[in-house]
């Protein structure tokens, strides 16, 4: 009989390029209940170490490639976009400070 291996969070971040926290955040911010939930793990010992078969790393990349990206939204527009009349103060304001040095 062979050993199975399974991949832990810690193995699982180290294939896909990222830290040990990431993968846990990804668990918690992305249950099966969600909108884009994360891979469920393959077994689970111990009542909640949650291990993956290393052939499911790619589906993982492909759940993580789906996730939406870091500013996600645009965020808030520059001030020259919010009102094209406003003076330069004002915009000074908004973008936080002189755009060049006085």
């Amino acid at each position: 009989m062979s050993t199975v291996r399974y991949l832990g969070v810690s193995g699982l971040a180290e294939r896909l390029g990222v830290t040990r926290h990431a993968v846990d955040k990804w668990l918690k911010r992305y249950p099966a209940d969600s909108a884009h939930p994360f891979p469920a793990p393959d077994v689970e010992i111990d009542g909640g170490t949650p291990g993956w078969l290393p052939a499911r790393v790619p589906e993982i990349e492909q759940w993580r490639a789906g996730m939406p990206g870091r500013g996600a939204g645009g965020g808030r527009p520059p001030a020259s976009k919010v009102d094209p009349e406003m003076k330069d103060w004002e915009r000074e304001l908004l973008d936080g400070g002189p755009s060049e040095p006085a």
